[in-house]
């Protein structure tokens, strides 16, 4: 028995050599149940709504072909700070225009702050902040 593909017990029927030497008549069914697990709780986590505007920006950076979405994402978030709200691929390009080995990745940044509204001097911090990291650790460029 599995609960979230994770293993939390068995059931089955006695094997039929154990139900002719016990003389039983019909096969018992038989169960292990580790109730810890099986019963376990996912706690649900609160997060305070802002009551300010959300603020998107969209980039389209060009990286090599086997740099993964995740680790784009990770450089992404690390850069932007705890502003970032979500992060959206929208958009994954290889073909004519761009160089031999490289993929065009179009990203959709969403900024929001709980205190207060961002200003779009924050917010053009916060892009200039991820596209250094993206150049400097990915060796990407923006594409226009």
């Amino acid at each position: 028995m599995l609960r979230r593909n994770q293993p939390v017990g068995w059931i089955g029927e006695l094997h039929p050599n154990l139900v002719r030497a016990l003389d039983f008549t019909y096969a018992p069914v038989l169960f292990e149940l580790d109730v810890e697990t099986a019963l376990a709780l996912r706690r649900i986590s609160y997060q305070e709504v802002s009551r300010f505007p959300q603020v998107r920006r969209d980039l389209a950076v060009v990286i090599d072909e086997h740099v993964t979405l995740s680790s784009l994402a990770e450089r992404v978030t690390l850069a932007a700070s705890s502003l970032l709200r979500d992060l959206r691929v929208f958009d994954v390009y290889r073909g004519p225009g761009l160089e031999p080995g490289r993929k065009s990745v179009a990203l959709g940044l969403i900024f929001q702050d709980i205190s207060r509204t961002l200003t779009d001097e924050d917010v053009e911090g916060l892009m200039v902040s991820v596209v250094a990291d993206l150049r400097e650790n990915l060796n990407a460029r923006i594409r226009e």
